[in-house]
This record gives structure tokens, sequence and C-alpha cells, in this order.
């Protein structure tokens, strides 16, 4: 699996808004493997809605939703083998992808124990409006763990503060060691 595939799931993973003033909670996400704190009013998305949002072969695993669909919070592990110490090495090729949308930051940080890299972007959707992208990459099990937070900034321009409440919050559970 190349770059651009893994940009087009990440990028893919969810769009939506999300009211800045919604309060989070703490969640258990793919079977336990991820603890953080998501907009207290999502719920899974079904399997005919997210066959219907994300009809390519890039879907991801799991959503968090609002009723309307308009808030996503979207969760994958992939199969794309990556170890720890590389996840780094996806920036440079990300930053070159997304070189056309508003890259307010990006960089590998030490989240609660895990190397992440974070990217924060803002891009242009073609009806005009303004998409806050915050898209998170790390190695968990030797592959690809990828969450993504997205909201329309026209819709709600507080909505990009949740982002990094969420983002610091994550905790994936500990890996066992090989025997």
């Amino acid at each position: 699996m190349g770059i651009k595939t893994v940009l087009a799931a990440a990028v893919a993973l969810g769009m939506g808004a999300a009211q800045a003033a919604e309060p989070l909670q703490s969640r258990e996400l793919l079977d336990g493997k991820v603890t953080m704190l998501v907009p207290a009013g999502l719920q899974p998305m079904s399997d005919a809605a997210k066959k219907e949002r994300y009809p390519g072969r890039n879907a991801p695993a799991y959503v968090l939703t609002n009723a309307d669909s308009s808030v996503n919070v979207a969760f994958d592990h992939k199969q794309m083998p990556i170890e720890p110490g590389r996840i780094g090495d996806l920036e440079a090729p990300i930053r070159q992808q997304m070189s056309s949308s508003r890259i307010n930051s990006t960089g590998v940080r030490r989240i609660n124990g895990a190397d992440i890299l974070v990217i924060d972007v803002d891009v242009d959707l073609p009806d005009g409006g303004k998409l806050h992208n915050l898209l998170t990459m790390t190695s968990y099990q030797g592959r690809l763990l990828a969450i993504t937070y997205n909201c329309l900034l026209d819709h709600d321009p507080g909505c990009a503060a949740l982002g990094p409440k969420m983002i610091e919050s994550i905790r994936l559970r500990p890996v066992a060691a090989a025997k």
C-alpha cells in the first residue's frame, strides 16, 4: 500500500462538523485497542451508511457519527506494516500530497507513550466550505493505525478546538510481548 493510498484513506476517513461546546467522553474503540475522548453524542455509523459514505476500498473500519452524519471520528487499523520508529517517514510525502491545502502543523509527538504523527490541515472543499482535518497515524502491532477528526469550519468556527483534546487523550492498549 503506497503513501497515496494511505493519504486517500486518511482524508476519506471522515468529513463533518462538531459543536465546539459538545462534552467529550472516554470510549474504548477498535475492540479495546484505543481509548480516547470523543464527542459524547456520537454513535457507531451503520454498515449501510458507511458503505454509502465510503464506497471505496479504503473505507475505515469504524466510524463514530451523529444523527445526521455531520460529525465523524474515524478509526482504521490498516494492514500496511510500519515500525514505530518509521512513522515519521510518512510526514514528508503527506505534506507533499496536501500541498494545495493549508497545513497548520505536522510532526511526530509522544502522546501517552506512543509516537504519533499528527497532521493538522484545513482543506478548501469544492462547495466553497472549509474542512478542518486532524489526522493521526501511529504504529500499533506493527501496522498503521489511523484516527481522524474532521469538522466544517464554516459550520462551526470553533470546532477545531475539540481535535487536540481528543488527540492528547489517545491511549493504546499495551501489546503483549512476543514469547
